[in-house]
């Protein structure tokens, strides 16, 4: 008898088994064509844009024209678009979506139709938490100006490019990367999130790249930033948005289908179409 319970205990581990090793094979997976589009060609990319950029004049020729636009001072500084709207109102819009998020996550230990929506909104909320404070608090290393700070937009300080400055705790500069823009340049995590369940989810970029560069501007009209700050901060939350996205396992979340392809992703023929809280993706 005790070895009938024993041989029973056994297959049902086997077949335990059997299914988890199913569900991770069938789950979403990165492919080569993935790292080459999301790793080594932005990587490229974001490399010879922000070094072009550190060794020519395009940061002083935009914010040049900026300047001038406003009648030679920052007229824009405290207007209500740029900064009540823009700055103001669009930090509150980054919290109401991180709050959703967090809705999202809460609902769906009560309500099984959500539970998958779990593993992506917990990404995603950890994801616009993090990398933006890391890039807050690197701020406190850099002493990096303004351009209203400068004497060549009515300040005081001479121009320096960027990694000309010392960089160390500081309590001057703090300009470097943008710290606004980042709050909007996050939302490129909704990307990822959206990754393991749809075909094609370039169309989840949008929002990241939409809300990133209206932050961007603004500040920039403003005279709170170079273009070359918002340009590190995309990029930091680009590559910082697919590290935590490999971190949270995508492979494991339930309702990702198998991809072997870049916005491609095959169906077996066996498997229904996934869904995501009831509804097809």
């Amino acid at each position: 008898m005790p070895n009938s319970v024993s041989s029973a205990a056994d297959l049902r581990k086997a077949r335990l088994s059997m299914s988890k090793s199913h569900v991770l094979q069938t789950g979403w997976q990165p492919s080569k064509r993935f790292w080459a589009w999301h790793l080594w060609l932005p990587l490229v990319l974001a490399s010879t844009v922000l070094f072009s950029i550190e060794h020519t004049s395009v940061d002083l020729w935009l914010a040049d024209q900026w300047y001038a636009l406003q009648g030679g001072h920052w007229a824009w500084r405290s207007h209500w678009v740029s900064y009540e709207l823009i700055h103001h109102h669009g930090k509150q819009l980054i919290i109401g979506i991180g709050l959703s998020a967090l809705a999202l996550i809460i609902l769906s230990y009560f309500r099984p139709g959500l539970r998958n929506w779990r593993a992506p909104m917990s990404y995603l909320l950890t994801t616009m938490a993090v990398v933006p404070a890391l890039i807050a608090s690197f701020k406190k290393f850099s002493p990096v100006d303004c351009p209203w700070d400068l004497i060549r937009y009515g300040g005081e300080l001479p121009y320096l490019r960027t990694f000309d400055h010392s960089f160390g705790v500081t309590d001057i500069g703090r300009c470097f990367p943008a710290g606004h823009a980042s709050g909007g340049f996050i939302l490129l995590a909704m990307y990822f999130a959206a990754m393991p369940f749809v075909k094609n989810p370039a169309r989840f970029l949008l929002p990241g790249l939409l809300v990133g560069w209206i932050f961007a501007l603004g500040q920039q009209s403003r005279g709170g930033h170079f273009l070359s700050h918002d340009l590190w901060t995309l990029s930091i939350c680009w590559f910082g948005a697919l590290g935590m996205f490999m971190l949270f396992r995508p492979s494991r979340w339930p309702g990702s289908i198998k991809n072997d392809k870049l916005a491609d992703h095959a169906m077996p023929a066996n498997r229904t179409e996934p869904t995501i809280g009831g509804v097809k993706t």
